[in-house]
This record gives C-alpha cells, structure tokens and sequence, in this order.
C-alpha cells in the first residue's frame, strides 16, 4: 500500500488518524509507504508521532525519513511492514530550489517468510518538473536502483507527484513496471480523494514480481481521511 495521509488531517481540517487507522486494517496490508507525517524531534519527545502511533496501532514495524524541521518536531514519510524490516538506506534529495519543501528517499529490506527478502523503496518526490528530474535520476542511479547492492525482487512506492505522461514517470518505467499498467486494466486515480481524476501515487515492481490486483477504494472514510486515496496492490513474490 501507498498512502499520503495529509498529516493526518482529513476533510474540513479534523484529525483522521482513526480514519486512517480504519483504511489500512481493512486493507491488511504487508508493507505501507506512507506520506505526509509529523513526529517529535526524538521518539520519547512530546508532541503527535503520527508514523509511531499508526505502526502502533496496525502492529507493524517502522522506519521514518526526516525531510525537514517543522516547529518543534519533524515531517518526512515512512515504511510501516509486518515483516521485520532493515533499513539499508535513507536520504533527503539535494534541491536546486532554495523554496522547495525537502523530499526524501527510503530503501530498506523486508525479511519474509524463510530466507526470502524484498527491497521496497518509498519515496515522496517534488511538485516541480525540475525537482522531479533531479530526484527520479538520482533514484535511478548507482546509489539507489542503479546499486550493484541491489537484488531483485524490488518494489518502489510512493507519492511521486507524477501523472503517467510526465517525464518522471517514463524515466521509471523504463526500469521497473508501473504496477497498475501490468494488469491491463484501466488504471485507478488517486488525487484528489472526493473526486480522484490524476494518477500520481504509485507502485513499481520488477520483473519478477507478479502483479495480481490492484485497488483504489474510494468510500466515505476513504474520501474524509486524507487529500488522496490509498493504493493497494497484491504482488506475488
């Protein structure tokens, strides 16, 4: 599952963390690339920890990116999982534009059942067609997708602010499957969550990843939690 939950603030400005909450454990996903989280500068310090609470809630492990300072805490997006996870990497971009909001990038492993593990990448790329370039190339790259560190199977998840027919989403498609688009169906949008008409959250596998569904549920607690809607997809490892 992929899900920018909007801090936790859903429509008409009320905490939706319950809502939130309800979204995933119906879903019962393995693995959640969330976006959009608040947390207190260190994890025993006052204030809401929006990524500690939801992984307490669902009883999944956690991994957070910090992108930027915001008041007395931290904003950034996270890897939930029920399976054990080990981080082996964890960035924020360099922006080539001073005003930007900070994005970032995580790769970790998710150790499944026996000896078995799966790379997952979350990201939340920029809202600039620059910021996007600069960062999707550096996803690409030897440090990150491009690594001689990396094995498959692999997936990258995320809110990439990137419809389709951007050159972001093409740059990844041209090394790993956009998910949606394998099973041959009419692709779901995600954003906005009352009406959702552009497809910019997204899940990316490899090839020997076998993509059996997909879903964009779309109902009352769906449309009231958050700006987008989540995207579910079950993947055969």
């Amino acid at each position: 599952m992929t899900y920018n939950v909007h801090r936790c603030v859903g429509f008409g400005g009320r905490d939706s963390i319950d809502d939130i909450t309800s979204v995933c454990a119906e879903a019962k996903p393995d693995v959640i690339a969330m976006q959009e989280l608040d947390a207190p500068e260190t994890d025993d310090g006052e204030g809401v920890h929006h990524a500690r609470d939801l992984a307490a809630r669902l009883g999944m492990t956690l991994l957070f990116c910090r992108t930027f300072r915001r008041g007395v805490g931290y904003y950034g997006h996270a890897l939930l999982s029920r399976f054990p996870l080990e981080l082996v990497k964890v960035t924020t971009f360099p922006s080539s534009i001073p005003a930007a909001e900070p994005r970032g990038a995580i790769w970790a492993r998710a150790k499944l059942d026996g000896d078995r593990t799966l790379a997952v990448f979350s990201t939340h790329l920029g809202l600039s067609r620059r910021e996007r370039s600069h960062q999707s190339q550096e996803l690409l790259g030897d440090g990150w997708l491009g690594s001689p560190d990396l094995t498959s199977p692999f997936v990258l998840c995320g809110d990439l602010n990137a419809v389709p027919s951007a050159n972001t989403h093409r740059r990844l498609s041209m090394r790993l499957r956009d998910a949606q688009r394998v099973l041959g169906a009419r692709p779901k949008a995600t954003f906005p969550a009352m009406l959702p008409v552009l497809r910019i959250d997204h899940v990316f596998v490899s090839e020997d990843v076998r993509v059996k569904r997909a879903e964009v549920p779309w109902n009352a607690r769906s449309r009231r939690a958050s700006d987008h809607l989540p995207l579910i997809v079950d993947l055969e490892i």
